[in-house]
């Protein structure tokens, strides 16, 4: 019986001791992720123009644009830049609000697609998505308000703010996204239009790409509206 006993007290003290090491093993494991959190998306193998045909029904519009315009396929894959990448689904809702208006202005006009726009328009509002040099969310730390910074195409100042949250007790430890603004111009924030990424910091060989959800309207608005409709 004292044998018994005995055997029984080591399985007990061993079965404390394995689930111990498990419950330490598991603090530690999550403590990591926490500490080790990844904010980007990491890198691509291969330009930016690459990146947006290795999405195929994603980015169809936008690479569409791209080769109507004079010189943008070889920027979009050669130059330093920021590229904040706009999907179909922003193409559309900017044609569904510009072919709209066409509808129902006097007299009414023919419905426009992503071939048929003026391509100077469509140059001039594209080339806001395309920001001089390779700015990661790294570029706009200590900037509180944010920073301007000219598109390539146009010298147009558009806006980029960062936006860190915490994670499990880690000060600006969690995911980071962009506040990407076209300020109109305007040093009143209330006349800015604005859109927060989905994704940042993807690498690729020559630019930084920031992805901008399907919700955006490609244009930030009625400017663009109002000169695709320009009689």
């Amino acid at each position: 019986m004292k044998q018994k006993g005995f055997k029984t007290f080591y399985i007990a003290l061993f079965a404390t001791i394995i689930m111990v090491l498990l419950f330490v093993a598991g603090c530690t494991k999550a403590d990591d992720t926490y500490r080790n959190y990844k904010t980007t998306a990491g890198t691509y193998s291969g330009n930016a123009l690459q990146y947006l045909q290795s999405q195929p029904g994603v980015y169809d519009s936008m690479l569409l644009v791209i080769t109507r315009l004079k010189g943008m396929p070889e920027l979009i894959s050669g130059g330093s830049i920021t590229l904040f990448a706009v999907s179909n689904r922003s193409f559309s809702l900017a044609l569904q609000n510009i072919n709209q208006a066409r509808k129902d202005s006097l007299p009414s006009m023919a419905p426009v697609t992503l071939s048929t726009i003026d391509s100077a328009t469509l140059d001039e509002f594209f080339g806001r998505y395309i920001i001089e040099g390779r700015q990661s969310t790294d570029s706009l730390v200590g900037y509180t308000d944010g920073r301007l910074f000219p598109s390539v195409r146009h010298q147009y100042n558009m806006q980029m703010q960062l936006v860190q949250t915490n994670a499990s007790g880690f000060l600006e430890g969690g995911p980071k996204s962009i506040i990407f603004s076209d300020p109109k111009n305007s040093v009143f924030t209330r006349n800015w239009v604005r859109v927060n990424t989905i994704t940042v910091d993807i690498k690729t060989e020559n630019a930084i790409v920031h992805l901008l959800p399907p919700g955006h309207d490609f244009g930030f608005g009625t400017d663009f509206i109002r000169l695709v409709n320009k009689r």
